[in-house]
């Protein structure tokens, strides 16, 4: 049942990214031609961030990649609305709960898919030097669920 949700739900901001796409003309670029930058406060240092399309802070559907190096890692969180990830290039571990337990991780190559749902915990683990595509409906948010986990924690 949880998977026919995620797919649905997946649906459901495709769709709305896809309507929001139809009433102007939407971003059209190459891979070589992305602006890649520092992640956001939220994220541990070290993974960049691309925006294909949309505003992750705005109340609309968002499009974004995260280019995070071998051994990269961001901790037990959830947000607020649902968010899908596939991955495009090198290995991730994910895993859904409020603790990391590596034997409830998923290991995740080039081409698959994770959705989660609005409020789940889950953790990512990059195995490798990775590129992720994030999708969701905005606003987005991030909460750790122990917070020695968020980075924000150490920069006050």
């Amino acid at each position: 049942m949880r998977n026919l949700i995620a797919i649905v739900a997946s649906a459901a901001i495709s769709l709305a990214a896809s309507t929001a796409l139809a009433e102007a003309p939407g971003p059209v670029f190459s891979q070589d031609k992305l602006e890649w930058k520092a992640g956001p406060p939220e994220l541990p240092r070290g993974a960049e961030v691309a925006m294909l399309f949309g505003d992750p802070a705005g109340g609309g559907p968002y499009i974004l990649r995260v280019r995070a190096p071998k051994g990269y890692k961001i901790g037990p969180h959830k947000h607020n609305g649902m968010e899908t990830m596939t991955v495009l290039s090198g290995v991730v571990r994910y895993g859904q709960g409020a603790k990391v337990d590596p034997n409830a991780e998923k290991t995740l190559a080039a081409g698959s898919f994770a959705a989660t749902p609005a409020e789940a915990g889950h953790w990512v683990n990059f195995e490798d030097d990775t590129v992720i595509q994030v999708t969701g409906v905005g606003p987005w948010n991030i909460t750790y669920l122990d917070p020695r986990d968020d980075p924000r924690a150490a920069q006050r």
